[in-house]
């Protein structure tokens, strides 16, 4: 007779990269919202054009077709540049709040961790469990 299953059925690898492919449509698409933004803030301080409408997938592939009066390098700066130092910071801002408000483990056992497991705990938890050895002395030869 099979055994029963104890355990949570695994993800397959199938279901991990839609997942994956998922985040990356979001991360693309939060990544244009920013690319639109900035583009269009360019266009209003250093172009002549009038503000674009709102396509994200354009702005982060084909900003050209969306500003064409800006120049190549004002493109760069607005479309490429402000966006990923945007993406960044934020990125950065997130981090350092997460840390904070959850807090860095340093990964490392405290004493009061480790206190269970010293000398005279166990000899105590051993002679608990197994009462023929209260009459013995622990290995050091100390008694306890």
């Amino acid at each position: 007779m099979p055994s029963p299953r104890t355990r949570a059925p695994s993800t397959t690898t199938g279901t991990d990269a839609l997942l994956y492919l998922l985040f990356g449509i979001v991360a693309a698409l939060a990544f244009g919202t920013l690319a639109w933004l900035t583009g269009n803030l360019t266009n209003a301080l250093a172009g002549t054009g009038a503000w674009a409408s709102y396509r994200p997938s354009d702005a982060l592939l084909h900003p050209q077709a969306l500003w064409p009066h800006l120049s190549p390098t004002a493109l760069l700066l607005g479309a490429r540049i402000a966006p990923g130092m945007l993406t960044l910071s934020l990125l950065t801002a997130s981090g350092v709040l997460w840390l904070r408000i959850h807090g860095a483990a340093d990964g490392l056992a405290r004493k009061a961790d480790l206190a269970p497991l010293m000398g005279k705990e166990i000899t105590a938890k051993a002679r608990s469990l197994r009462p023929s050895l209260a009459d013995r002395e622990r290995k050091r030869g100390h008694a306890c």
